[in-house]
């Protein structure tokens, strides 16, 4: 890095008079962050909270060009974007994402390449490095559009649902450990794809919202207790698949943003407060589906990124702060 200093000039007096000593040197300027260091438009790719890093990472996802698949790990520090990784899973969209606290480990599972090709692998990165810890021959097999949480109160990775390799909608119930998958339920929410997981601290819950399935949309808001499933909602928002959740720890609400209803991408904002879902009225971001959402706990704002919408593939940047949408 190069750095200006001011040297001390020496001043020459008589004989008889000593030498000015120099001036210190001025402290080194840090170099501005590199703002042009961003994401590009992402659709499909999936987000979390990292609390050993204090960032939400982002990973995978769709271009608007459709191509090549990301497999790129971004991490975003409440002002700039870094780019903390390129070499770990083959790119994907769709696969399920979690941040265990109790490992500080980022979880992996599963996604989709293309038509033809999903994917059943477990990866876990460790703030420095990426290792595969399962394959397709274990636990939940190949899954795509399907969602991981972790349940800190029993401090396992929930997966819920998904579809396989052949579209087989699936409505069962896995934990990862860090060692193992465990198949813990069959029955509960019907199989469905694109729903949404998010865990409730204060109820120490997991809540499952919405999703696709064989007969539509569905718009139902469930709650794993670590043994058993239970519906816990009547009425709120629309049916739809591809919408995106994250639970407010600092309002103690789960926030419920956009989603494909009907045949249409929606803008509208949700808050489920534990026993009952309220929309809010507020201006925020364009009508959109397939983007992210966490819940950033450092700073107590929900975090947005990308989706498609009117006009394609998005690359904006949005927080909630409990009132208002603002753009970044």
């Amino acid at each position: 890095m190069l750095s200006l200093r001011f040297l001390g000039v020496l001043l020459l007096g008589s004989l008889a008079a000593a030498c000015t000593p120099a001036e210190p040197p001025a402290p080194e300027t840090a170099s501005p962050p590199d703002t042009t260091l961003a994401p590009p438009p992402l659709s499909s790719h999936v987000m979390a909270y990292h609390e050993g890093l204090g960032m939400v990472v982002m990973f995978g996802g769709s271009t608007p060009d459709r191509g090549p698949w990301q497999n790129k790990l971004w991490g975003w520090d409440g002002q700039r974007w870094h780019l903390l990784s390129e070499d770990g899973p083959a790119p994907r969209l769709h696969a399920g994402l979690a941040y265990d606290t109790r490992r500080d480990r980022l979880v992996v599972h599963g996604g989709i390449k293309s038509r033809e090709e999903s994917f059943g692998d477990t990866w876990e990165w460790d703030g420095s490095r990426w290792e595969q810890r399962a394959d397709a021959s274990t636990g939940p097999g190949i899954r795509d559009h399907h969602a991981l949480a972790y349940d800190a109160a029993r401090e396992t990775v929930l997966l819920f649902g998904g579809q396989d390799a052949a579209d087989v909608y699936q409505g069962d119930t896995w934990t990862w450990d860090g060692t193992a998958w465990v198949q813990v339920a069959t029955r509960g929410p019907a199989p469905r794809t694109t729903h949404r997981l998010s865990y409730d601290p204060t109820g120490e819950r997991v809540l499952l919202f919405g999703g696709w399935g064989p007969d539509g949309h569905f718009g139902d808001t469930w709650a794993w207790d670590g043994s058993q499933w239970a519906e816990v909602a009547t009425g709120g928002p629309a049916a739809r698949g591809a919408t995106r959740t994250a639970y407010d720890a600092a309002r103690h609400q789960l926030v419920l943003f956009g989603g494909f209803v009907g045949q249409e991408a929606s803008g509208d904002t949700w808050v489920f407060d534990g026993s009952a879902w309220a929309e809010v009225a507020v201006v925020g971001p364009p009508a959109r589906n397939v983007h992210a959402m966490a819940y950033d706990a450092g700073r107590q704002r929900i975090v947005l990124y990308g989706g498609i919408g009117a006009e394609g593939r998005m690359g904006d940047l949005w927080t909630w702060d409990g009132a208002a949408w603002q753009p970044q």
